[in-house]
């Protein structure tokens, strides 16, 4: 794993099972260079993000562990946030209040539904037209300019939902969006252990963004340290057969690439 980071983890602060410093203790274990905390940040009330005030005791513990661990792995400094249409600025304003080097924007609700937890609105539409519900919030997201990387993209898909028809105009046009307002798409491992067993998103979106140039950088989802950097060997894989040679850093809101 050397070289390799991982873009995408969750601590007890959110919906995590362990700490920072032990999922610290597990990167360097299996030799991470780099690793990037994300704990949930969501303007509703849900039990499974931070509560917006103890966002300053997740900034202190994480800068605490920037620093003893300094000598032996980076910890870059993520959050990820839930977009809602129409509240950007109180996005915006949150965002802007925290000392992140990254902004992973995902979209787990559809109104009020959130779809990554809740089975019961499936077949209220067709999977057609929730398809295009939700990638019309993922094309909002990259529109708002409040964020750095698009989670999960096609994290609909995790309970093996899928589109009845071809739906490749749908997921071009989000896409050459994501590439039009400069986002990155992360590769996220964790759905290999969703009931889709795949990654998000997968190979035929995985080549949309590399056909359009909208650059990856990788991730495991982890929620627990033992899940860090889980199915990395065969992602860094596919990554190669698809011709990507780089995946993003990041650090301070700037970005630099590293080589896989």
């Amino acid at each position: 794993m050397v070289g390799m980071v991982d873009y995408h983890m969750h601590s007890i602060l959110s919906d995590g099972q362990d700490t920072y410093e032990e999922m610290v203790w597990t990167a360097i274990s299996k030799g991470l260079d780099e690793i990037g905390f994300t704990d949930h940040v969501c303007l509703k009330p849900v039990d499974w993000a931070i509560r917006l005030e103890d966002i300053p005791v997740m900034t202190e513990q994480i800068f605490d562990l920037k620093s003893k661990y300094q000598d032996q792995i980076k910890i870059r400094y993520g959050i990820e946030v839930d977009y809602f249409p129409g509240r950007e600025e109180e996005l915006k304003q949150v965002i802007e209040s925290i000392p992140v080097d990254y902004v992973i924007g995902s979209v787990h609700f559809i109104g009020d539904w959130n779809f990554d937890t809740d089975q019961s609105l499936y077949g209220k539409w067709s999977n057609d037209k929730l398809y295009e519900k939700y990638f019309s919030l993922v094309q909002q997201a990259a529109q708002s300019g409040l964020f750095d990387v698009i989670g999960h993209l096609d994290i609909i898909k995790k309970f093996r939902v899928y589109p009845e028809s071809n739906q490749d105009k749908l997921f071009e046009d989000t896409i050459k969006i994501i590439r039009d307002y400069n986002l990155v798409v992360e590769l996220n491992t964790g759905g290999m252990d969703r009931p889709c067993a795949e990654y998000t998103p997968g190979p035929r979106l995985l080549e949309m963004c590399y056909r359009y140039h909208v650059p990856v950088t990788l991730s495991s989802d982890a929620h627990r340290a033992v899940q860090i950097a889980r199915h990395y060997e065969s992602a860094v894989y596919l990554l190669s057969q698809i011709g990507y040679t780089e995946i993003v850093g990041f650090n301070a809101r700037n970005r630099r690439m590293i080589r896989l």
